[in-house]
């Protein structure tokens, strides 16, 4: 099962039931919950709260914190390969909340699925405060 399927999304960004359109931070929500709530996923946030709240206050897409290390907690390796040109590659390496997906029966996903419920399950928590 897809992320997507398990939340209940189409077509990447409609609701299955209602036929209606979800915002970003919706669909992404709806996964958080899915997986056990915000205190779950945020097990697996890849930097303390202190720089991700000093962070999310310059980008509240916290493009400023290391794409690395999203996709690592994502459960991605990213690296550059030099074959025919020099380029970087995302490699699954099972780590981080992949742990929480095979619990929740997730068979099927993306690194950036996983930077995006990490990154919204960050923003939720410095908002909540």
């Amino acid at each position: 099962m897809t992320i997507q399927e398990a939340v209940g999304v189409r077509n990447g960004d409609v609701d299955v039931k209602t036929g209606q359109k979800l915002s970003h931070s919706e669909i992404y929500g709806r996964a958080i919950e899915y997986l056990g709530g915000l205190d779950e996923v945020a097990k697996f946030l890849p930097f303390p709260m202190d720089l991700i709240r000093q962070k999310y206050a310059e980008d509240p897409n916290l493009n400023n914190l290391s794409i690395h290390a999203w996709d690592r907690a994502a459960g991605f390796e990213t690296h550059t390969t030099y074959a025919y040109s020099q380029r970087e590659e995302c490699r699954l390496i099972r780590t981080g909340i992949c742990m929480l997906y095979a619990r929740h029966k997730i068979t099927s996903f993306s690194c950036s699925d996983g930077v995006c419920i990490l990154k919204e399950a960050a923003r939720r928590l410095v908002e909540n405060e």
